[in-house]
């Protein structure tokens, strides 16, 4: 009961992370997610304009895209119903001459999607404001920090499956009590004494200088950056 509360109540009515903006640079570009148990799609149009909509047909619901990729169109697979990149129904086959029926009054169910600092979000909650203006003073420290990182390019993800509720992995990231005795790399890596970790309304902000002598987790040895930042959103 209290899962389904916190994805109604929490997960479906805030900013949510879907991808870098690599992934959604190119029009016709598509990447698709499930956030609060609803299957979410977003696409650059034509126009590079980014859209997000509920990724079912309009006529009986099925997937439209699956992963991620590049498409002129959008076509459902189960009675190819196709849709422009902008969520507008185009072809709908044999109903032609149906009576009343205009593709042209059918549209994908759009949900509040931006682009901030560099990663798309989306929202389902049409109500809520954007999260350039709800983060507060979170895009000024990223490109302070982070100047080039919406220029980042896709290397590698690591995805790890905890058994654990969410607010209790988000609990444990937010403080580094923890960290002398469980993360001794990371601590090798950055000057401790000067780790500091402060909240912003909804996000959390953790930087210290960068450590000068060698180090147990990396080699730094032509690294350049002298500061450690992190966000927690």
């Amino acid at each position: 009961m209290w899962y389904n509360i916190d994805l109604k109540e929490i997960i479906a009515k805030t900013w949510q992370w879907v991808c870098h903006v690599e992934k959604l640079r190119e029009p016709g570009s598509y990447v698709t997610v499930e956030i609060a148990d609803q299957p979410i799609a977003i696409v650059r149009d034509r126009e590079g304009v980014l859209r997000a909509f509920y990724n079912v047909c309009k006529h009986r619901a099925h997937e439209l895209l699956s992963g991620e990729g590049n498409t002129t169109r959008i076509m459902c697979p189960y009675h190819a119903w196709v849709y422009k990149l902008n969520g507008q129904l185009v072809r709908a086959p044999h109903t032609e001459n149906l009576e009343n029926f205009d593709p042209g009054q059918i549209c994908l169910h759009q949900v509040k999607d931006e682009e901030f600092c560099g990663f798309i979000y989306v929202n389902l909650d049409n109500t809520a404001k954007p999260l350039a203006e709800l983060s507060s003073d979170l895009e000024t420290e990223i490109t302070f920090w982070a100047p080039d990182i919406g220029d980042l390019t896709f290397a590698h993800r690591l995805t790890y499956d905890i058994e654990s509720n969410w607010k209790n992995v988000v609990d444990n990231f937010l403080e580094c009590y923890h960290c002398p005795s469980a993360h001794k790399d990371f601590c090798t890596l950055i000057e401790m004494d000067t780790y500091r970790v402060t909240t912003h309304g909804i996000y959390s902000s953790h930087v210290a200088d960068a450590g000068n002598a060698a180090n147990s987790a990396y080699d730094v040895s032509n690294a350049t950056v002298k500061t450690h930042a992190v966000w927690w959103l």
